[in-house]
């Protein structure tokens, strides 16, 4: 029993790492690269902007949120992490974001409009958790650099608030 386990782990982390290395090469990237053309890569893929959000969060809060708005995406990421904790965080949401949604494109026109909703991470044993976290390992492992993080546009400051008290845990009124 505990070697079929075992097997079957390792089958199911040779697919994430075949799913993970199949998401670079369809974005383009097939050597080493920069966040920033990370960044650019999945805004397009998107078709929409994504916007890096750092926030100082407390020890309990989640690292990392990823949320699709209307018109565009937002990462929140921990301000007070390394840089390395950082970019494994924007890299795991970055998996959420290409993974666990269809393109904007093929959403229908209610889950459009809907109000954002952010996914809680509960745990690792969540396939879709398992997959993101190994998409941003493996996009750290394959950074050539570790240049600035992208700068985004600024975002509406009432949204951010709203976003940034979701993933605080708090309520905002």
């Amino acid at each position: 029993m505990i070697r079929r386990r075992r097997r079957d782990d390792e089958a199911q982390l040779r697919q994430l790492r075949r799913q993970s290395e199949q998401a670079l090469d369809a974005l383009g990237l097939t050597g080493g690269f920069t966040f920033a053309e990370l960044h650019e890569r999945v805004e397009r893929r998107r078709a929409r902007p994504v916007h890096l959000i750092a926030r100082v969060l407390p020890a309990l809060a989640p690292h990392g949120l990823w949320v699709a708005g209307e018109h565009a995406d937002y990462v929140f990421y921990a301000a007070n992490a390394t840089p390395v904790r950082q970019r494994l965080i924007i890299g795991h949401e970055y998996g959420h974001a290409l993974f666990d949604v269809p393109p904007p494109s093929e959403l229908d026109q209610a889950a459009a409009s809907a109000a954002p909703t952010p996914l809680a991470r509960s745990s690792y044993d969540v396939p879709q958790e398992r997959r993101a976290e190994f998409f941003g390992s493996l996009a750290v492992q394959r950074a050539e650099s570790w240049s600035e993080l992208p700068v985004t546009a600024p975002v509406d400051v009432a949204l951010a608030d709203r976003l940034a008290a979701t993933l605080e845990g708090r309520r905002h009124p």
